[in-house]
């Protein structure tokens, strides 16, 4: 039986086959777009597009220890130190000309959307100047919308870039070939919540699932990652039952990218984490009788796009399920508009400045007298 390594491997080396390509001076067999996170990517993949996501490669060159001079040389000469880390450390892997795994191909097409942050249009206009190539940004009204007008508003917008990635392309979009690669994205997502809900009752690493996560991102139209999903679930559900003695955390906000263990265990000694709003963020709901339909469910009501009370109901349910009795809760300096908060959740929390790239930024010592007294208030709540 195929191990979820192996499946992650073939995942990574399809996902990196351009890089490797383009290190080598050849160039991509197809036409590339350069997308953000949650950009319906199904469209692409129906049409033979390659996709790059730039906030995934900087969670990588962060992993390898590398984020500090790409942080640098952005500083010195494009972007504030301030900015969001992602932007900052991918820029400066473009200017260096140089990362971990090479440089992607460059982009044909720049794709960003407004359904994660509001950083990412700005961002993209950047890289649209650098690279000279077309920027389409594709505006999600959320919940906030009534239903039926969103419905319309987006739908058009979907198949205007249909019809533009087909001239980029020169291939003519199968419906059903689309219809399938929805459906393998609801697969996907199917199989990763079932993983995600073994997160409380395991003794699972959060390591697993804080990087197991990112071929939901990547690849998430393709079999082979509900197949992972399914083989991880099946793996997990084989380790011990989570030890209830310890008390059970949740961690509320984004990894650590450049941590070894994308959390902070060296702080968390005799606590376990039972679960994280991070895993949760893509698991998208293709909900339609239309291919349209699911890429407008899908992609309108991702959980940053939601009304705030919305959120809030969400992240109380998810927390609940976790079972954990407090929370760390991570200010993320990349993410000033976007912080989530358990405050309004009677459960007692930790609040970290840091920052899920630029390692500087954390004050061990402060994150540690905090994390203390939460502890400390749990001890003796």
């Amino acid at each position: 039986m195929v191990s979820s390594t192996q499946l992650q491997a073939k995942l990574m080396r399809e996902y990196y086959q351009d890089f490797s390509k383009y290190a080598k001076g050849k160039p991509p067999v197809h036409k590339t777009a350069w997308v953000t996170a949650f950009t319906p990517v199904e469209i692409l993949e129906a049409l033979d597009i390659g996709y790059v996501y730039p906030e995934s490669y900087a969670a990588v060159i962060a992993a390898s220890g590398k984020e500090q001079a790409m942080l640098e040389e952005s500083e010195r000469q494009s972007l504030c130190r301030d900015c969001c880390s992602y932007s900052c450390c991918f820029e400066g892997s473009l200017i260096l000309g140089s990362g971990p795994r090479g440089l992607p191909p460059k982009p044909d097409v720049l794709i960003a959307t407004n359904n994660q942050c509001n950083t990412l249009p700005g961002w993209w206009n950047m890289l649209a100047r650098r690279y000279n190539v077309p920027l389409i940004v594709l505006d999600y009204p959320g919940e906030a919308a009534e239903r039926q007008d969103a419905l319309a508003y987006v739908t058009v917008q979907h198949q205007e870039l249909i019809a533009q990635m087909e001239a980029l392309s020169g291939n003519r979009l199968d419906m059903d070939r689309l219809a399938r690669l929805l459906k393998n994205s609801a697969s996907s997502v199917a199989a990763w919540r079932r993983v995600v809900e073994l997160f409380s009752k395991r003794d699972i690493s959060p390591t697993l699932l804080f990087d197991g996560i990112s071929h939901l991102i990547t690849s998430r139209c393709k079999p082979e990652t509900a197949e992972l999903y399914a083989v991880m679930e099946a793996e997990l559900s084989e380790l011990p039952e989570a030890d209830g003695a310890k008390p059970a955390l949740f961690w509320l906000g984004y990894p650590l990218w450049y941590h070894a263990k994308r959390y902070l265990p060296e702080l968390l000694e005799g606590c376990r984490i039972s679960g994280s709003n991070y895993v949760t963020w893509w698991s998208l709901d293709y909900i339609g009788d239309t291919p349209l339909e699911q890429l407008f469910h899908a992609y309108n009501y991702t959980f940053l796009n939601l009304k705030p009370e919305t959120k809030r109901a969400r992240l109380a349910a998810c927390i609940e399920q976790s079972e954990a009795v407090g929370a760390v809760s991570l200010h993320n300096k990349s993410c000033k508009c976007d912080f989530v908060s358990a405050r309004h959740i009677d459960i007692p929390q930790a609040e970290l400045e840091i920052d899920m790239i630029d390692r500087n930024f954390l004050n061990m010592e402060r994150a540690k007298r905090q994390i203390d007294v939460l502890l400390e208030s749990i001890c003796t709540g």
